[in-house]
C-alpha cells in the first residue's frame, strides 16, 4: 500500500498521468511478475519453506521408528547347557548345521522429546531462509534491471544499429540470468490461472 501511495505521488510529481505508464507497461503484461519469479527461483534452488517443514516431519517420524535388527545364518559350533533331571549339568557342542533366526525390534523414545537432528536443522532451516532471501533480492534487482532497459528502449530509441544492438543483448542477457535462476520461468510461456 505505502509502495503505491509513493508511486503515485511520484507520477503526480513528475506529470506524467497513471494510464500513460499504464500503457508503457502494457506490453509487459504477458511476462511472469516479480514475485512468480522469485517463487520459481526459490523452486529451482529448493530454498523453499516447505522443503523445511518436510525435514522437520521427517525428523518426528523418524524418532517414532523402531530399529530393526534381523539375523539369518547357519553353521558354527555351540555351546549348550542342559540339566537334567536330577540336577547335573551337561555342555554340549552343537554340530552348528542348523539354521538360527533371530530379530529384534528397540525404540529410542528419548527422540521424541529432542532429537539432536533438530540442532542441524535448526542452522540449515537458517541457511536456507538466507539464502531464499538473497535469491528473492537478486531476481527483484535483476527483475527491474531488465525491466528498466525494456521501458529505456520504448521511450528513448538507441540512434544508432549498434547502440540498439547493445540494448537488445543487455535486456537478453538479463533475461538469460534470469531463467538460469528461475529454470526458464521468464522466457516460458505463462500458463493462464
Amino acid at each position: 500500500m505505502r509502495g503505491l501511495l509513493v508511486a503515485g505521488l511520484l507520477l503526480a510529481a513528475s506529470g506524467a498521468r497513471a494510464d500513460e505508464v499504464d500503457d508503457l507497461l502494457a506490453p509487459f503484461a504477458a511476462e511472469p511478475s516479480v514475485r512468480e519469479l522469485q517463487r520459481a527461483a526459490a523452486r529451482h534452488a529448493e530454498v523453499q519453506p516447505e522443503l523445511v517443514r518436510s525435514w522437520q516431519r521427517r525428523i518426528r517420524t523418524a524418532a517414532a521408528a523402531p530399529t530393526l535388527r534381523l539375523l539369518a545364518g547357519r553353521g558354527d559350533a555351540e555351546l549348550q547347557s542342559s540339566v537334567a533331571l536330577d540336577g547335573s549339568q551337561r555342555l554340549t557342542v552343537g554340530n552348528g548345521d542348523t539354521w538360527r533366526f533371530e530379530g529384534s525390534a528397540t525404540w529410542t523414545l528419548d527422540r521424541l522429546v529432542f532429537d539432536r537432528e533438530e540442532l542441524h536443522l535448526s542452522r540449515e532451516a537458517q541457511r536456507v531462509a538466507a539464502r531464499r532471501e538473497q535469491l528473492g533480492t537478486e531476481v527483484a534487482q535483476l527483475y527491474y534491471a531488465r525491466r528498466r532497459l525494456q521501458v529505456a528502449l520504448l521511450t528513448d530509441p538507441p540512434a544508432n544499429a549498434r547502440e540498439a544492438a547493445q540494448a537488445r543483448l543487455d535486456v537478453d542477457e538479463l533475461t538469460a540470468v534470469l531463467d538460469g535462476l528461475t529454470d526458464g520461468a521468464l522466457s516460458r510461456p505463462r500458463r493462464s490461472r
